[in-house]
């Protein structure tokens, strides 16, 4: 009951943080994040009160979720090989965890569909890190809001990744004693993506204060 108090205290952390840094400078990218949290927190809600609906909650909520990170990465990539890839393997692995939800049984756990949105969430991730690093920045990198983002999602896919690879292989009261390690991910993530939202705020005072600075030394020049 603690855990599931304080992964309601994160959302409200992270739903606060949007709204306080993020409504007066809206970026698509963090809306959609935004959005993300807030299906994520109905889909929580239900896991935890439809007990036999859960396989059926969380091979929807799988499929949704990668839609929409792949969504998200193909907004902030801005590397021009991944922005065509991206969209290419989006549609093929939205089809393939499709096909495979309606062919399940729903009486188990997707391992298959959970662990390969993972691997693939992760590449996304690693692929926006290299072209962070790889071009020369005038700002850091983790004044972006974008970074903190990325951040939490790849701490959440790679904490789960393993515990999705084996769930297949657990039994029910098995998966629901280590289902904490998703939970505790969940947590974190969403108190990183509350810092992203808060960055947002952040980089809208430090790009006028910028401007301001470059404004003052342009009349003080002779």
């Amino acid at each position: 009951m603690k855990l599931i108090k304080y992964i309601a205290i994160s959302y409200l952390f992270c739903i606060t943080c949007f709204l306080v840094s993020c409504l007066k400078n809206p970026k698509k990218a963090l809306w959609l994040i935004f959005i993300y949290i807030l299906c994520a927190l109905f889909f929580d809600f239900f896991h935890e009160i439809e007990s036999k609906e859960k396989n059926i909650l969380n091979g929807i909520f799988t499929i949704c979720e990668f839609a929409v990170f792949a969504y998200f990465f193909y907004l902030i990539i801005d590397i021009p090989f991944a922005k065509k890839i991206i969209p290419i393997s989006s549609i093929v692995i939205l089809a393939v965890l499709i096909t495979t939800f309606i062919r399940a049984d729903k009486k188990s756990f997707d391992s298959f569909s959970a662990s390969l949105e993972s691997v693939v969430v992760i590449i996304f991730c690693l692929i926006y890190f290299f072209g962070q690093i790889s071009k020369p920045q005038t700002y850091f990198i983790y004044t972006v809001p974008y970074f903190w983002i990325v951040l939490g999602i790849l701490i959440y896919m790679s904490s789960t990744l393993f515990l999705f690879i084996l769930a297949g292989s657990l039994s029910q009261q098995e998966l629901q004693k280590y289902w904490v390690i998703t939970t505790i991910s969940n947590i974190i993530s969403n108190i990183i993506f509350g810092i992203g939202f808060l960055m947002n705020r952040f980089t809208i005072h430090h790009s006028i204060s910028d401007q301001s600075s470059n404004h003052n030394d342009i009349l003080k020049s002779p």
